[in-house]
């Protein structure tokens, strides 16, 4: 598998160079997979860049707000296996539906176009009970970056301190 990626300012055109790549593939036949971070910009790169080019494949948007009857994944995976080959195309999904997909039914038909670095963690909150420090106490977390650091266990109180 060959990765290819090209780096540049916020606003250099990026999308716009990623949506003209598209377009050229699409219009020699080639499935093209277009993944976005939003639905917002999804439609926004349709309308602004896709459409101006006047393409005569289809040009496909599965996300939340285009698919009323079922879900997206399932839409997602119903129109991968209803794709036919050698019919140039391209569908826009976001990095959720992305990151969600079961699997892609012929996925050697298809050219991966991923616009934005996509999140690798996740975050997730808990909501911790009033009695937290029955844990908590007992932990420490020493910083090891601007985002990240190492928790780790406090050591257990010498058996003289525990006496005080």
């Amino acid at each position: 598998m060959d990765i290819y990626y090209f780096d540049a300012l916020a606003g250099a055109g990026k999308t716009r160079a990623l949506s003209r790549y598209a377009d050229r593939l699409a219009r020699y036949g080639h499935k093209v997979l277009f993944v976005q971070p939003t639905k917002l910009l999804i439609d926004k790169t349709i309308a602004h860049e896709v459409k101006p080019l006047d393409p005569a494949y289809a040009v496909t948007a599965i996300h939340g707000d285009a698919v009323q009857d079922q879900s997206v994944i399932a839409a997602l995976v119903a129109h991968f296996k209803a794709a036919e080959r050698g019919d140039g195309e391209i569908l826009f999904i976001t990095h959720a539906a992305f990151a969600k997909l079961p699997y892609i039914q012929n996925r050697a038909d298809w050219i991966l176009l991923m616009d934005e670095v996509p999140q690798v963690d996740v975050f997730e909150e808990f909501r911790l009970p009033d009695t937290h420090d029955l844990i908590t106490d007992h932990l420490s977390l020493i910083p090891g970056g601007a985002a990240y650091g190492t928790l780790i266990m406090n050591k257990p109180p010498a058996d003289d301190e525990e006496a005080a």
